[in-house]
């Protein structure tokens, strides 16, 4: 028996919020053809630099193109996959993805041909629609990273 050979693959992204009302809120994209949701990430062009892939991945996913990644926010989850799914001569693939966080200033989101619905959920509602472990991992750093920061009070109105 013969070992099939993995293909790496190397992916970046970001988990893009705002503040609002003195919340924060996260994006998430629901993909077209699965029924899970996530965050905006794609594969790595030739020569391209994870941070300058997940801005462009941004753009392309969401829409939005002026996001300010905040300093000290790097994570790389890994996991295991087969492509095409469920086939006898599927490929083994070992996809890893650094994410970044990334604060925004745009509400409007227009998403891509690969996802069909988005929502701005704040983190105990993103957390319940997120399906993936690894990506509730990175949501739970990337919020405590937030509050460690610190959420602007909106001024008190009298």
């Amino acid at each position: 028996m013969t070992e099939k050979k993995v293909i790496v693959e190397r992916s970046a992204g970001a988990i893009i919020f705002r503040r609002q009302g003195g919340r924060v809120w996260y994006v998430l994209l629901q993909y077209a053809t699965r029924n899970h949701w996530t965050f905006p990430r794609g594969r790595l062009e030739e020569g391209e630099r994870p941070i300058d892939a997940a801005r462009r991945e941004i753009e392309e996913e969401t829409g939005i193109s002026r996001v300010k990644f905040i300093p000290g926010y790097k994570e790389t989850i890994h996991f295991r996959y087969q492509w095409p799914p469920k086939t006898e001569d599927a490929e083994q693939r070992l996809k890893f993805i650094t994410f970044y966080l990334g604060e925004v200033f745009a509400r409007t989101i227009k998403i891509s041909e690969e996802h069909k619905g988005f929502v701005w959920a704040p983190f105990e509602k993103a957390m319940k629609i997120i399906k993936h472990k690894n990506s509730r991992e990175l949501l739970k750093k990337a919020n405590a990273k937030i509050l460690r920061m610190g959420v602007k009070k909106p001024p008190l109105v009298s």
